[in-house]
């Protein structure tokens, strides 16, 4: 009827109701009015103007992956709010490019002391030479990543901040520094920062609401850091027999749970604090366990210091809380400016229980303590398994830390947590994802791996993926420890890697087993022709182990083996390094 009706032309001078119809006057009266209205088309209001999206990127320098998670999910949540928003890796820019961008909101995270990601190093070096304002008119903001265990906490987000307002860009808010897990401060940060971003664009944006921002993202799935799965220990065996050094092989049964990891991946462990340092502060202070402190919610002091806070290490930031209480001028002394390495010196192998016994009487109740003491984070391991090779199960290689200093014995809390309690009962687990330290797409790709000690456990990983998926690319291991009869972890395992093809090539180091000691970086000099063949032939880098000495040995033998046989200079060799970082083919896990 409608169709037949939409044929007749306007103006609807005369009834729309035939004079038959069984209507009523009134009723045909009404129904008329009412086709008619509905016939009628009135003229569509003008569209508003619609206003152009702001272009915004958001940058990350990223080591573990954490930065780049952050950045994409600022990302997206720019985007709902209007903005053109891509999150990309800062290292992957040059300054020209960056100042072209007039928006950046920038996450960086800090590795050891104080040093840019792996790829950001070309970008890092680009920045501190740069002279005069190249990057006038662009706006910024900065929320820096770091571990206040480091004396250079957030220090690579301070450079990044002091630099790029050094060569004239605008600092749109004050910098802001997280302490381990940044989910929360990044949410704070960037409902503050979007409405400036778009004012500085000349755009009037309505403050973000925090709640908003929160509500468009998605669950986070389980087996992340915001929602961990539950585990249990099923296998703890020692790798180490005889040695003076104690490494575990610890196998945990993901039975039940929906997490799910790659190669390359580590994995986050909640333990607690060992119950003797717990008992340890209570009795250097006095307190009452039972007493109830707000940390997280009302729970007894006890828990709370097992559970929720760090007691293991001594962080300046606690530092200068307490020396603000105990009003000691040798404390002061230490927290003075320009003092850097002194305070170094004062907080290597100390924790809390050192200064509560050295400075007595300075803490009078449970809530000034738990006001000094940063949450206690989580321990990261590298993932030691291949999912393909042992279903349901994760795999990890820990070293478990007991050692003495100032005249007290130490405990690692998360190594000792597996090597003594974990069996006892499940505790939390996620998986810390790695987005760039992964094996190459092409199975046929070489690769070399360097990883001496309990850095061997990512390429234990790597192998058994390899073999479960059939990869025929070639692969070479470094490996290195203290005495082969007792240190070489996984000694049955690497040999069945090789007799299969697996493994093409495997060069050991013991550095104890010989008058002058040998390391890996020594076996790599001494296969440099060889090793600069593999690289040439398109071969993946990767180091895993110690950053503060093993990493940069390692660093430095490859640039030297670069620039003798590539036959460059030094500053060649440096650019051609730094290409393999750009290009993913020098990869490092470095702790």
């Amino acid at each position: 009827m409608t169709a037949a009706l939409a044929r007749i032309p306007p103006p609807y001078e005369t009834s729309l109701i035939p004079d038959d119809a069984p209507f009523s006057p009134e009723q045909r009266a009404w129904l008329s009015g009412f086709l008619k209205a509905l016939l009628s088309s009135p003229e569509p209001a003008p569209a508003a103007q619609a206003q152009p999206a702001v272009a915004l990127a958001v940058l990350y320098a990223s080591q573990t992956g954490t930065a780049e998670s952050l950045a994409r999910k600022l990302a997206r949540a720019a985007k709902g709010q209007g903005f053109d928003a891509v999150a990309r890796d800062i290292g992957t820019l040059s300054l020209e490019e960056l100042a072209k961008l007039g928006q950046a909101l920038v996450i960086a995270a800090t590795h050891g002391e104080g040093e840019p990601p792996d790829s950001a190093v070309a970008f890092t070096r680009a920045l501190e030479s740069a002279g005069g304002t190249p990057l006038a008119g662009l706006g910024f903001a900065v929320l820096a990543l770091g571990d206040s265990n480091y004396v250079k906490f957030c220090g690579y987000g301070a450079l990044v901040d002091q630099r790029l307002a050094e060569l004239g860009a605008t600092r749109l808010a004050d910098r802001v520094d997280c302490d381990g897990d940044a989910s929360g401060p990044c949410v704070a940060w960037r409902d503050r920062v979007l409405p400036l971003a778009a004012r500085h664009a000349g755009v009037e944006a309505a403050p973000v609401a925090v709640a908003s921002i929160a509500a468009e993202e998605p669950a986070e799935e389980p087996g992340t850091r915001a929602n961990p799965v539950t585990a249990r220990l099923i296998e703890n065996r020692l790798l180490t027999a005889g040695s003076d050094k104690e490494v575990r092989h610890i196998a945990i049964s993901l039975e039940g749970s929906a997490l799910s990891y790659e190669p390359g991946d580590s994995l986050g462990i909640l333990a607690d604090t060992p119950p003797e340092m717990v008992a340890s502060v209570l009795s250097a202070t006095g307190l009452d366990g039972a007493a109830k402190v707000d940390v997280d919610g009302v729970r007894p002091l006890a828990e709370a210091l097992a559970r929720h806070l760090s007691i293991g290490r001594l962080t300046q930031p606690t530092l200068i809380k307490f020396a603000a209480r105990a009003k000691d001028p040798e404390l002061s002394a230490v927290l003075e400016p320009g003092r850097a390495e002194a305070l170094a010196e004062f907080l290597y192998g100390r924790d809390l229980i050192d200064l509560l016994i050295r400075y007595p009487g300075v803490i009078d109740s449970p809530q000034t303590l738990v006001a000094m003491l940063p949450k206690l984070a989580s321990r990261v391991y590298s993932i030691a398994s291949s999912a393909k090779a042992h279903p349901g199960e994760v795999h990890l290689t820990v070293a478990a830390v007991r050692y003495q200093s100032h005249g007290r014995a130490r405990l690692g809390i998360g190594s000792t947590f597996l090597a003594d309690r974990a069996a006892a009962a499940p505790f939390g687990v996620y998986v810390q994802r790695a987005h760039r330290f992964r094996l190459p797409k092409d199975g046929a790709a070489p690769i070399v791996m360097v990883g001496p000690g309990t850095g061997i456990a990512p390429f234990r990983a790597f192998l058994e993926e390899r073999r479960a998926s059939g990869a025929q690319g070639k692969s070479w291991l470094f490996f290195g420890d203290r005495r082969a009869a007792t240190d070489y972890l996984y000694r049955d395992e690497l040999d069945a890697f090789r007799a299969d093809g697996t493994l093409t090539r495997l060069d050991t180091a013991f550095s104890r087993d010989q008058k002058d000691k040998i390391y890996v970086q020594h076996r790599m000099r001494e296969s440099a022709a060889e090793l600069w063949r593999w690289l040439k032939d398109g071969a993946h880098f990767y180091v895993c182990g110690d950053a503060t000495h093993m990493a940069k040995d390692v660093d430095r033998a490859l640039k030297s083996i670069v620039a003798r046989q590539g036959r460059m200079s030094e500053a060649q060799a440096q650019l051609e390094v730094e290409q393999l970082i750009a290009d993913g083919r020098y990869l490092r896990d470095v702790y």
